[in-house]
């Protein structure tokens, strides 16, 4: 049966049955389960009289068993078929590391009522009737187990089980797994006659005879039935020291026929009853016999001392337990040593342990400092309880009393021979450096529930436990808030190496000093608990697989130093109100990206709190902040506008903004005392070093801040006007530091918004504000401008012209000077005019549709935010058609490209780039960064301009697309969609590697979304679309409104192969090699599925899934008035570069989303027409 839903949720390694809601039958506190709480789990455990397996269930690595889930009927059980059950002979493979079974898909309840039955067996097959599944041990079950292949005997051991009547529950389901062969074992026993060391030399051999090696099993049931004829020959037992044990299938001997013959040193023994002798299914069947040597003669003497049936015993030899076989301890508190001893075992050689019982403090010095040889530690069933130190150590004491179900602190510091663990089941603290370098300790951690506490420096530097750290439920400290002794390295799991998704539970209320520092494998989004109480310093540095947002928690007020330094978080960072500081390389080289926005309460930002990070848009800084540290906002080469500093700010720090090249001005308070400069390396020591783009700065002070040399190294200081109090001219042309500045003169208001104008070479207006403290006049204006007043008072709204220039003209420049009446205080807009070869607004036909019935589908390009300098450069028109043919390469539109008109046109915007919310920028259609929906523009304005096109009208527009191209290399595309159709989808020019290139933007946002009518496949929340209480995305009722408008074929809200939207393509044969049914999509890991594992969708790669591409084909063939047909699209279907691309090395999902930016799509009712 095809695996119908790839399992992505394995990374626990639990036996797992995912929990299936629907919107008809929700679970009951669905929002508390939305997680590992729906999940059923079921741990497959041997049925027999001892446990010595290090992983304490009887099976090791690699080990692989089947499983059957059945429905019930109502209240009655459902018959196990071949094929058609919930889930049939799924495939689940033992992790030893982490003690868990991982399946090859998971399976989901029908609903939150029906019960159901679970069958397993092992070793693993291919039953052909489950009612009569063929069998067969092996003849030689001496064969040894090998990398490749499992040996006789353990191939030989069938085990089944059934947890019948399960109902829907979070508890773990316990699936006993019982030996339904039987065995037979024969124990050769010592007698007299023989010389020292001559019984050990004997070559002994067993061979059990007269069975049938073949059965018929009913996994149903479980029932065994002997078929076949005896074989000829027969079963070859494996050995250990003197006894043989040999798998029998369950069956009949006729008295009188012999059971089994034995050899010793070559003379035979045969060995038969004189009654019907049953070899009994589960049971183990006991011969011991006597070996004795007749001096005289040398002959041996055969006698049978004892026969019973008793229960299996544990296997030495299946399954590999040789090498991991415990030493199995029942201790009393304090003196395991006695009870070592009284087992008769030498301590200092015991390799691999097990303790039952109780233990105290003293016997954990026991093991730190004398068991020597002490690889594998089995606390699973220990109990901890109070006790005093003893007398071990290297010192000959070791003084600590321990608390009740708590590993003491330096339990095992050092150790580093151990390398399994296994933790008490009942476990409340693991203390300060319990485990600290443990280098050698292997494996996952999986934390016991019921852990509370966990000490500073308990698992530091155990490098290779490199599988998964699952934290549990019940746990509240991660390590302490403060550092012992000033130890600033104690972190709980610092430089651990565990490579699994990092999610801590809501429970925790404190993360402490270093906790997941250098943890460089664990990845994920990460979600602070709600309630944390306390965050520590470096508790999240030096961690580069990690990604997203950081929203950090209310009650946590202080930010501190290193926090997340150096880590690889990447989205946006929210930080509330009631944070009073943020300390020195909080967030320190990390990648945080979009506009910062800083706590009203704010008033420190130490020293690098923000170097290296991504920020942009305008910085606000709060009217609390009294000090800005060294380097604090350093390279954030996005930041832009004017950064105005607040009343109260003493001292701006060295670097504090270097190489900030996109800050457009400053404005200083008067309680500024200095602006600092640091002699560096990297020549960013200057408060405002490499802060090029500055071209104003007003000082509101009346004596001058003190300005240390270089603060201000490559900021242009002959290019604009320092303004200054009319007061302090003189001293600023004085003071060092400020008498650089080339232009002092006193500060006015007067200001026209926008201070620059542009145009090519046709006529046209542009609108100014300008805003006077008083009367003012035009001074000088270019004759090739007019304005609509040249004098007024106030504020006043006035109108520019621009006069038309001749074609071939030089570019011009122009200054238009504003001057306050009676007053020496001016202000300039400069006006800029250029040549180019189209007109302003002129209809640009890119492309003419030669296929469909309709006149061709149009495709509108626009773009805003360029300016008319960079429109007369070729940038506009470069971009466009960069867009056209990033649109076109991915298929299918490349194969249908001749059905689409493409139209651009020449939208000159007043300046260059677009704004954000905090940083206005006059582009012509208004397009602008919200944050909020991510991009958004003045849609009228759009919709009426691309209605100025001929081929585009009102009856059409719903079937046309406009592809918005901001002038911005920011990733972050949206798409604003329309009920009926009409879409507008932005595509900036990213700048970002691949996938999310402008490639990956466009195809993701302008050919999926805006015109395939595509849902986003990625996923943000680790949670059922249906339980997650999130307000940052739309969920069921918004998918199922898409749905209801034809739209989001690529997604489903089932996960039944006959009931997608893909179920043709699943069982065609053209397609069912990449077609299935996978979990994830439209922002939710759960309870959403897709059609394919990557797509364009997904993560933006060059591919379209089958279904998308059907869709897209669908839509083509109705917009030109043509009939679809399947087989034509398969005829014309191109999908061999997309699968190449599609399993191209994108980005890995961590259980969250790899996107940043671009935002699902927003969805309007109705249409953009008024």
């Amino acid at each position: 049966m095809k695996a119908w839903l790839k399992s992505l949720g394995m990374l626990l390694g639990v036996l797992s049955i995912g929990t299936l809601t629907s919107c008809s039958d929700e679970w009951e506190g669905a929002e508390d389960v939305s997680k590992e709480m729906n999940r059923i789990s079921l741990s497959g455990e041997i049925e027999q009289v001892a446990i010595s397996r290090v992983n304490d269930s009887g099976f090791c690595d690699g080990d692989v068993m089947g499983v059957y889930i059945v429905d019930y009927q109502g209240s009655e059980p459902g018959e196990l078929q071949n094929n058609g059950n919930r889930g049939t002979n799924v495939r689940h493979t033992f992790d030893e590391s982490t003690q868990k079974w991982n399946s090859a898909y998971d399976v989901y309840w029908k609903d939150k009522t029906t019960h159901i039955d679970v069958y397993g067996y092992y070793p693993f097959g291919s039953p052909e009737n489950v009612a009569a599944y063929e069998f067969e041990v092996q003849k030689d079950q001496s064969q040894d187990t090998s990398s490749e292949s499992m040996g006789g005997y353990e191939v030989s051991d069938f085990l089944w089980g059934k947890a019948a009547d399960v109902a829907p529950t979070a508890n773990v389901i316990r699936l006993p797994l019982k030996h339904k062969m039987s065995s037979a074992k024969i124990t050769l026993v010592e007698g007299e006659g023989f010389a020292d060391g001559e019984w050990v030399s004997l070559e002994k051999s067993v061979l059990v005879k007269n069975v049938k090696q073949n059965a018929i099993i009913n996994l149903a049931t479980g029932e065994v039935v002997a078929t076949g004829d005896v074989a000829s020959t027969g079963i070859i037992p494996y050995q250990k020291d003197d006894y043989f044990r040999a798998i029998v299938v369950p069956q009949t001997v006729s008295a009188g026929t012999v059971l089994f013959s034995l050899t010793v040193d070559g003379m035979p023994y045969t060995f038969k009853k004189n009654e019907t002798f049953a070899y009994i299914s589960g049971k183990m069947h006991n011969f011991s016999i006597k070996v004795d040597k007749k001096e005289e003669t040398g002959d041996y003497t055969f006698t049978l001392l004892g026969e019973s049936i008793v229960a299996w015993e544990n296997d030495d030899v299946s399954h590999d337990a040789i090498m991991k076989e415990y030493v199995v301890i029942e201790s009393e508190a304090g003196k395991l040593d006695e009870c070592i001893a009284a087992a008769g075992k030498d301590l200092t050689k015991i390799r691999n342990l097990k303790i039952i019982g109780e233990i105290n403090t003293r016997d954990f010095g026991l093991m730190k400092y004398k068991m020597s040889s002490l690889n594998a530690l089995n606390l699973k069933e220990v109990i901890i309880v109070n006790g005093s130190g003893g007398d071990f150590n290297e010192e000959g004491t070791y003084y600590y009393d321990g608390d009740a179900l708590e590993i003491p602190p330096y339990a095992f510091d050092g150790t580093n021979k151990l390398t399994n663990l296994v933790l008490p089941d009942k476990l409340v603290t693991i203390d300060t450096y319990a485990f600290h370098g443990c280098s050698n300790l292997t494996g996952s951690l999986n934390l016991p529930e019921g852990l509370i506490e966990i000490g500073c420096g308990a698992f530091w530097g155990c490098r290779n436990l490199t599988g998964a750290l699952k934290l549990p439920s019940t746990l509240k400290y991660i390590g302490p808030k403060t550092s012992s002794n000033g130890a600033y390295w104690e972190g709980v799991f610092r430089s651990c190496g565990f490579v699994s998704e990092l999610i801590i539970p809501e429970s925790v209320v404190g993360i402490g000093v270093g906790a997941f520092s250098d943890c460089r494998g664990l990845y994920g989004e990460l979600k602070l608990p709600d309630n944390l109480e306390y965050l520590a310093n470096e508790a999240f540095n030096e961690m580069p697989n990690m990604t997203g947002s950081i929203e950090i928690p209310q009650k946590i007020t202080e930010i501190p130093y290193d926090c997340f330094s150096n880590s690889g978080f990447n989205g946006n960072l929210l930080l509330h109100d009631g944070i009073v500081t943020i300390g020195d390389r909080a967030f320190s080289g990390t990648p945080l990206k979009g506009e910062l926005v800083l706590p009203k309460d704010l008033t420190v930002i130490s020293m690098d709190a923000f170097y290296g990070c991504d920020f942009s848009g305008e910085l606000k800084l709060p009217k609390s902040v009294r000090g800005i540290g060294d380097r604090a906002f350093a390279y954030n080469w996005r930041l832009m506008g004017v950064l105005e500093f607040p009343e109260g700010v003493l001292s701006i720090g060295a670097g504090a903004f270097a190489h900030c090249r996109s800050i457009e001005g400053l404005v200083f308070p008067e309680s500024l005392e200095s602006i600092r400069y640091e002699a560096s390396y990297n020549e960013d020591g200057g408060a405002f070093e490499g802060c090029y783009g500055i071209g104003s700065i007003v000082c509101k002070g009346g004596i001058p801040a003190y300005v240390q040399p270089g603060a201000f190294n490559g900021v242009a200081k002959d290019n604009f006007t320092l303004e200054v109090p009319q007061s302090a001219i003189t001293l600023y042309q004085t003071e060092p530091g400020w008498m650089d500045f080339k232009r002092i003169a006193a500060h006015h208001e007067l200001v026209c918004r926008p201070s620059i104008a542009n145009a090519i070479n046709t006529e046209c207006t542009r609108n100014l504000v300008l805003n006077a403290e008083g009367d003012w006049e035009v001074e000088s204006m270019p004759d090739w401008c007019s304005l609509s007043q040249t004098s007024g008072s106030q504020k006043t709204e006035l109108t520019l012209t621009i006069h038309e220039m001749a074609k071939g003209s030089e570019a011009r420049t122009g200054e238009i000077v504003f001057k306050l009446k009676d007053k020496d205080y001016t202000h300039k807009c400069t006006v800029s005019q250029y040549d180019y070869e189209y007109a302003e607004d002129e209809i640009i036909t890119l492309q003419k549709a030669t296929k469909g019935n309709n006149g061709g589908i149009n495709l509108i390009f626009l773009g805003d935010g360029f300016d008319a300098k960079e429109i007369s450069e070729g940038e506009y028109m470069a971009a466009m058609q960069e867009q056209v043919e990033n649109f076109f390469g991915i298929e299918p539109y490349t194969t249908y490209r001749d059905y689409f008109n493409v139209h651009t046109a020449i939208a000159v915007s007043p300046e260059t780039g677009i704004g954000t919310v905090n940083t206005i920028r006059y582009a012509k259609f208004e397009t602008t960064f919200t944050g909020g929906v991510g991009l958004k523009c003045d849609y009228d304005a759009v919709f009426n301009y691309a209605l100025r096109i001929p081929e585009v009208t009102k009856n059409n527009l719903n079937q046309s697309l406009i592809i918005m191209v901001p002038n911005s290399t920011d990733y972050g595309g949206i798409c604003q969609m329309w009920a009926d159709g009409s879409a507008i989808a932005f595509c900036p020019m990213s700048t970002y590697g691949y996938p999310f290139d402008t490639r990956g933007v466009i195809q993701h946002e302008a050919g999926g979304h805006g015109f395939g009518k595509l849902g986003d496949e990625y996923i943000y929340h680790n949670a059922f679309i249906d339980a997650c209480d999130c307000t940052c995305c739309g969920h069921v009722m918004e998918l199922e409104s898409c749905f209801s408008l034809g739209w989001f074929q690529n997604l489903s809200l089932t996960g039944k192969m006959h009931e997608v939207p893909w179920s043709h393509l699943i069982f065609d044969e053209r397609y069912s090699d990449i077609v299935d049914i996978f979990e994830g999509g439209y922002m939710h890991s759960r309870g959403v599925f897709r059609s394919e594992q990557n797509s364009c969708m997904n993560n933006n790669i060059p591919y379209y899934s089958t279904i998308s591409r059907e869709a897209i084909v669908k839509r083509i063939k109705a917009y030109a008035g043509e009939e679809y047909s399947f087989e034509e699209f398969v005829a014309n279907d191109s999908r061999e570069a997309g699968i190449a691309a599609s399993r191209f090395a994108a980005p890995k999902f961590t259980g969250s989303s790899m996107r940043h930016y671009q935002m699902h799509p927003q969805i309007h009712e109705g249409s953009p027409l008024k």
